[in-house]
């Protein structure tokens, strides 16, 4: 094999390694004698650890071994207590960290281990591993946006060459094609199965399809937040306001801390024209994340409905603090403050909101022409 491809290949054997990862359990899937051995002999080596944490209980290095042991037979429920034991004696290493959150993710905590990942990052913030973890668990939160600004971090990673780039797209969808057939084989009578099919007509724009296969999903599991959210949002895009409100609700009684869920409530609310309603949800969407841009936004559009011109203007501003090139923050306050009578103030607010979308809407222009590039 050539040096080129041979580098090409070797760029590519970390992100195979990382997505195999993701399926621990597959290791397990068949056991061989070989298999067995290894598990034999992983045991003799818990079992010794054990003996020698006994001895010495507050020997970190001991414990850290121990806790990687227990990770590697994927026995989370006592890997994790000696993870938060040691992040707590060590709360900036971030091995310790990445694994803690690793464990957390597998042991079906992922709002814990968000945290835990997010401090293994101080230490290398474009640590792709680490960002692919975290972008896993915003997905198993429903923060979609979030794991996706994760997995851009990754994708930034990737070497400035179009070779390179096109065989790690390669490689991500033969292992995402692989675990697509493996899991139509596994769970074709699973709700995980009626979500991934949901999932598809949400992307082929079909929601009255991807409804029907989200009410199976719901009707196997009705326990599960997140199957009344994406059910949520499917009634949102099919434009059945009423049922979407009553899964977003579903989706809050429970999980409480389900801020989109808080957040999106609120849009749909706002889009009924009742304002009054809404400002509860988009501030329950800020108690929990109050990083949530779009909640500013959408609390001072509603207290502007709602005619409370003052408390919408710092809210508005507050978006605007985070995310400065938005026109509509910066229309809004142009509406306000025309109807308190600023009118310098209207004046300057509008300036900037048509220099804003002017540039916004060249920059889509220049997305167009170079779409109609591509062949």
């Amino acid at each position: 094999m050539p040096i080129a491809n041979q580098q090409k290949v070797f760029w590519l054997l970390p992100v195979v390694a990382m997505l195999l990862m993701v399926f621990p359990a597959l290791g397990y899937a068949q056991r061989t004698p070989d298999t067995k051995n290894i598990d034999d002999k992983l045991g003799e080596e818990i079992a010794k650890s054990e003996s020698e944490v006994r001895a010495r209980p507050n020997d970190l290095n001991l414990l850290y071994q121990l806790a990687t042991l227990y990770h590697q037979h994927g026995d989370y429920a006592k890997s994790v207590p000696l993870l938060q034991r040691l992040a707590s004696a060590q709360p900036d290493n971030s091995d310790i960290q990445f694994l803690l959150g690793l464990d957390l993710y597998y042991a079906g905590q992922p709002e814990k281990a968000v945290a835990a990942l997010k401090i293994a990052l101080r230490a290398n913030p474009l640590d792709s591993q680490t960002n692919f973890y975290l972008g896993l668990c915003y997905l198993a939160l429903d923060r979609n946006e979030e794991a996706k600004q994760a997995f851009a971090v990754m994708a930034a990673n990737a070497p400035s060459d179009v070779d390179h780039l096109y065989y790690l797209m390669k490689a991500y969808t033969g292992v995402s094609s692989a675990l697509l057939a493996r899991l139509t084989d596994m769970g074709k009578d699973s709700y995980r199965m009626q979500e991934a099919k949901g999932e598809y007509f949400d992307m082929q724009n079909d929601p009255a399809a991807a409804i029907r296969e989200y009410e199976k999903a719901v009707q196997m599991r009705p326990d599960l937040p997140t199957l009344h959210f994406v059910l949520g949002n499917a009634y949102w895009k099919h434009s059945q306001l009423d049922e979407a409100i009553a899964e977003f609700r579903k989706t809050i009684a429970l999980s409480s801390t389900h801020f989109m869920a808080h957040y999106n409530l609120g849009l749909v609310l706002l889009e009924k024209n009742d304002a009054v309603d809404a400002i509860p949800e988009f501030r329950a969407a800020l108690a929990i994340q109050p990083g949530l841009v779009g909640a500013y936004l959408a609390l001072g559009k509603a207290f502007f409905r709602n005619g409370d011109y003052d408390a919408a203007v710092p809210q508005i501003q507050r978006g605007l603090e985070l995310v400065p090139d938005n026109p509509e923050g910066h229309y809004f306050l142009a509406q306000i403050y025309s109807r308190q009578h600023k009118s310098e103030d209207a004046k300057r607010e509008l300036a900037i909101f048509e220099e804003q979308d002017r540039k916004a809407k060249a920059a889509e222009v220049g997305k167009g022409k170079a779409a109609g590039d591509l062949p």
